[in-house]
């Protein structure tokens, strides 16, 4: 017999249920949005507080939007700030870049948790993520060795169910495309600085600008390959002239538009 939804949100209440005093670690996905919500619902606002890591590497939105939900749900939002561009196993940008960037985040949020003096933090982390393998593995390195705890992968959520319960929540409006951290779109071992991380999020939103959705401005030197969506890049074609002139003036040599469209990152923060 079909699990439902309902089925499956009411497992997450109970899994919440175990607990007394929660931290969230909201990143501003979908994932740690839905855990926020449970959470109060099967605690009380008074025993739930969030956690967003302030860094370069996201775009805003994510803030934004826990700003806003937490403002719903009436929860308090901490915001410490972590500057990742001073971590140099981050800021060398080599293969286990994501596993430092992330330890990162999660050990400002858990200081923060502790000087609250919450013990238990809650990660919004799926059942059978939809990410690559390098990434995964960073993610569950990480998760482990600090001890938060995935109420979502206990009550078995994928990311699929999440988009669904939220929508049956009429919470609809926290559920937002992937957006992984800027770092990402730097080429692997080429150093990250905040002036490359500057480019990308300028580019990233003239691009938005011109009615794109899922946009990536991928950085190797002063090269900039843009992915769109794959039905969207005939259009980004047709634009090519004028996007190549505001991305020169932003001071890239070269504009690239990539034919096959978005492809997932293989490594991600979020």
């Amino acid at each position: 017999m079909r699990i439902t939804m309902h089925q499956k949100y009411n497992t997450l209440l109970d899994v919440m249920r175990e607990y007394e005093k929660v931290g969230i670690c909201l990143s501003g996905g979908s994932g740690s949005a839905l855990v926020a919500i449970a959470a109060v619902e099967a605690l009380g606002a008074e025993n739930v507080v969030a956690i967003t890591a302030n860094t370069p590497f996201f775009t805003g939105e994510e803030l934004l939007s826990s700003k806003d939900l937490c403002k719903r749900l009436g929860i308090r939002l901490y915001v410490p700030n972590t500057n990742l561009l001073m971590n140099s196993a981050v800021v060398t940008n080599g293969p286990d870049r994501c596993y430092h960037c992330k330890k990162c985040i999660i050990d400002v949020v858990r200081n923060t948790a502790i000087e609250l003096g919450i013990r238990t933090l809650l990660d919004g982390s799926c059942a059978s993520p939809e990410h690559f393998a390098a990434q995964e593995d960073h993610n569950e390195k990480v998760l482990s060795e600090l001890g938060i705890a995935c109420p979502l992968r206990i009550a078995d959520i994928n990311r699929e169910d999440v988009y669904e319960i939220m929508n049956e929540l009429s919470m609809g409006y926290y559920v937002r495309p992937e957006n992984a951290c800027l770092a990402t779109r730097v080429a692997q071992d080429e150093p990250i600085t905040l002036k490359k991380i500057r480019w990308i999020r300028a580019a990233e939103n003239y691009i938005h600008s011109l009615g794109y959705g899922l946009v990536r401005v991928r950085v190797k030197g002063n090269t900039a390959r843009i992915e769109v969506a794959k039905e969207d890049v005939e259009d980004l074609m047709r634009q090519r002239e004028e996007v190549e002139v505001e991305l020169n003036e932003m001071g890239f040599k070269e504009v690239i538009i990539d034919e096959e469209g978005y492809k997932r990152e293989a490594a991600s923060c979020l």
